[in-house]
């Protein structure tokens, strides 16, 4: 779904242990430059608190590799979402103690794979420079083609 955009994907489930938020800050410090993480989760209080935790560690992390902290961008579950898409909802588990009560929860799940797919590409269309992405990937195909050319006028043993 992000390939077309030249974008990486990366997932995770619930609390991220540090090491991994560590692994994610390392591969956003080599990147050398501004970075972008998008996240979707449940819209319920340990939703919010998931990303809230992964926000701050990988941040810290980052900080300490001398790099840019990333921007987070909370793409789905959304109050606005919940209205748009009339999406189902449930009351907040009398255990979550997270955060403040929320009235009712709603799982990411709710989202149809055709909503979250169109919520991803826009965001992600909206992140990315095309025209530079495209031009990037025309001169790829130039150098490559001037290579194989090269290669195939090579004098054959």
């Amino acid at each position: 779904m992000t390939k077309p955009f030249g974008v990486a994907v990366y997932s995770s489930g619930g609390f991220e242990s540090l090491g991994a938020k560590y692994l994610a800050a390392e591969r956003i410090a080599g990147r050398g430059r501004p970075t972008l993480v998008l996240s979707i989760g449940d819209l319920d209080p340990s939703g919010l608190s998931m990303v809230d935790a992964a926000a701050e560690d990988v941040a810290a992390f980052v900080d300490d590799l001398g790099a840019q902290p990333p921007t987070i961008s909370r793409l789905a579950v959304t109050s606005e979402q919940v209205t748009t898409f009339d999406l189902p909802t449930a009351p907040q588990k009398d255990t979550d103690h997270r955060g403040e009560h929320m009235s009712e929860t709603v799982q990411a799940e709710a989202l149809s794979p055709e909503q979250l797919v169109r919520i991803v590409r826009e965001a992600v269309a909206a992140a990315v420079d095309l025209p530079t992405l495209q031009e990037v990937r025309r001169r790829s195909a130039e150098e490559r083609q001037a290579v194989v050319d090269a290669v195939a006028h090579l004098p054959r043993r």
